[in-house]
């Protein structure tokens, strides 16, 4: 693929609009920094044993440990979760954000990686589709989540029965299990507002489109169903059926001491730059220094739109991209040839360390 930075430039600056370029006069929240960040991948699709060590100033990439016992492996599958670990002044704080397709992946990886339940100080649901949300009810079931841990989701529509694809008479995709979540004693946040996590991260609440990204969401949602319509949006709110446009859907963000924003978009329906520029514009902070999760560039998005977004990435230049779940080959192979340096592959079982200045 013969791409240089010029025209990756060229391509992504017919997609920029300008609101994109600039951040609010003054941050939504004050946000805090942490000293140390290690982000450690519970759920995604690509698994190895040979994933190698690295070591540099502001990051370490620690591989998957080898299982004790050979009979057990590490699951992937389509979905995502990531377990954040941070500190500041001392003191550690658990997020765990998203929770994969299935309860047996989620739990089996935890295990594996020693990761008790009860240690989770605060949960973050990014939208409400089966590959996020899907693993939450086996967590549950294991009685071992704390009561009232808070678990931030971004709006009503997030509990509503979705569909697969974008016809009303496609297949059921599921719907989240609210009950189960108030008989553990789960404090549920339901909010479009940006929200301080733990204590030490933050979400980025609704994110606007302030860029030419408006990727296309697979999936149909029907008000009514498992969710009060009068918490909808009054434009949704007395259809049967709406075809998704993730308005709901949040980032989750960290302020590392002295190297910037870790910018983690679990899905990105509404665009991974839409989440970046958004968590710049809710923390007043315009150093990136890496851009994690789920970009939302496979099918029906095109090959342009991949190209457009890395480009874009580019110009907002950070010092690391670690792209997985949605995100797609054609992306993750143009940011390899562009600026390999900078792209670190997803790994179920590995963990992203970031190290303050």
């Amino acid at each position: 693929m013969d791409l240089d930075r010029r025209s990756l430039l060229a391509i992504g600056g017919a997609f920029l609009a300008l609101p994109g370029a600039a951040l609010s006069a003054a941050p939504l929240l004050a946000v805090p920094s942490v000293d140390r960040l290690k982000l450690t991948v519970l759920i995604d699709s690509t698994t190895s044993v040979f994933g190698a060590s690295v070591s540099r100033p502001d990051i370490d990439v620690v591989p998957p440990p080898i299982t004790k016992d050979y009979h057990t492996a590490f699951a992937g599958q389509w979905g995502y979760s990531l377990l954040a670990t941070s500190s500041a002044a001392g003191t550690a704080r658990t997020t765990l954000i998203d929770f994969g397709y299935t309860p047996a992946a989620l739990l089996n990886n935890m295990t594996l990686l020693g990761i008790a339940p009860e240690t989770i100080d605060a949960m973050v649901l990014s939208h409400g589709h089966y590959d996020h949300f899907g693993g939450l009810d086996g967590l549950l079931a294991t009685g071992k989540v704390r009561r009232g841990t808070p678990l931030y989701v971004g709006g009503e529509e997030a509990f509503c029965a979705r569909i697969r694809g974008t016809d009303a008479d496609g297949s059921s995709f599921g719907a989240i299990d609210r009950p189960a979540i108030l008989r553990a004693g789960v404090d549920l946040v339901v909010s479009g507002d940006p929200r301080i996590v733990a204590g030490q991260g933050f979400t980025t609440g609704r994110i606007p489109f302030v860029s030419s990204e408006h990727p296309r969401v697979p999936s149909g949602m029907l008000p009514g169903q498992n969710c009060a319509r009068d918490l909808l949006d009054p434009a949704k709110r007395d259809k049967a059926f709406v075809v998704d446009d993730a308005e709901h859907e949040l980032g989750t963000a960290y302020n590392v001491a002295g190297r910037g924003l870790v910018v983690i978009g679990s899905c990105s329906h509404r665009g991974i730059i839409n989440t970046v520029r958004r968590a710049q514009a809710v923390s007043g902070i315009d150093k990136v220094h890496a851009i994690v999760g789920g970009f939302h560039l496979v099918p029906p998005q095109t090959r342009e739109q991949a190209l457009a977004t890395l480009a874009l990435m580019q110009a907002i230049d950070p010092d690391y991209i670690i792209p997985g779940h949605c995100t797609g080959e054609t992306f993750i192979a143009a940011a390899l040839a562009a600026m390999p340096q900078k792209v670190i592959r997803s790994i179920v079982g590995s963990s992203y360390i970031f190290k303050s200045a």
